[in-house]
């Protein structure tokens, strides 16, 4: 084999001489790829969904879409981020708690049936019959997620005074503000939400973000209520501009 080999000269290295550093090609610096969005599964929720007891229903409601049809095939919908469970006949905060009447009776059909009350004359509050009679869930706030024009134009047309500039997390942060930006008067009482022919339902987005559950009391309760005042039975997503009311008390 020849001195001159690479063998050889390894060998042929001078004691204490510093091994050479070898030359790298640096390769031009790549942006980051993009990964490409898919746009959400949407999936309309039926009977068996809603037939779920109050509470339960309450807590399920949070971070599901609530979508309405306009009479031109037009859609406004929004993520529903507070809510309250009323437990029928023995909780004495619920319409239902005294008997059944021509008022109450969509708390007792069938689960998923829209209930629609008036109050103060003029507004109006959005509830869903759950599982157990004369049981039901109130829709307190609603995070709109598209069609927020057409909200404002709705809500300016009921209250006859312009809600243009109003910031998108007002427009449905509380039970008659959310009814009056979704259009949800009377005519919607007794719809079933679950019927594919309605046109006023409620999806679930899949995937959804992630977020943490506030419980705490019911609002704007009478004393009637007695003991159910305290009931720890509303509901709410934590981060969401649009809650009606945050519980101070409540670290999440």
């Amino acid at each position: 084999m020849s001195n001159s080999s690479i063998y050889f000269k390894k060998l042929n290295a001078k004691v204490g001489e510093p091994p050479r550093k070898r030359k790298c090609k640096l390769l031009p610096h790549l942006p980051p790829v993009a990964l490409p969005s898919f746009p959400p599964i949407k999936t309309r929720l039926g009977d068996e969904f809603f037939n779920q007891e109050s509470s339960l229903l309450a807590n399920a409601l949070l971070g599901k879409v609530l979508v309405r049809q306009i009479n031109n095939g037009e859609h406004i919908c929004g993520r529903i981020v507070e809510t309250e469970a009323y437990l029928g006949m023995v909780d004495k905060a619920a319409h239902s708690s005294c008997k059944r009447s021509v008022r109450t009776e969509p708390m007792f059909m069938k689960p998923g049936t829209v209930y629609v009350f008036s109050i103060y004359g003029m507004y109006h509050c959005f509830n869903i019959s759950s599982g157990g009679e004369g049981k039901a869930v109130l829709i307190r706030a609603i995070e709109p997620l598209s069609g927020f024009e057409r909200m404002q134009q709705i809500r300016s047309e009921s209250q006859k005074k312009s809600c243009h500039g109003l910031p998108t997390h007002q427009l449905c942060n509380g039970p008659s503000k959310l009814c009056l930006s979704f259009g949800i008067t009377k005519e919607f009482n007794k719809v079933d939400l679950a019927d594919p022919s309605s046109r006023i339902w409620i999806e679930d987005w899949s995937p959804q973000p992630e977020f943490v559950t506030v419980t705490s009391t019911r609002i704007g309760l009478s004393k009637k209520a007695a003991e159910w005042i305290d009931a720890p039975l509303r509901f709410y997503v934590s981060d969401s501009k649009s809650v009606s009311v945050l519980d101070k008390s409540k670290k999440t």
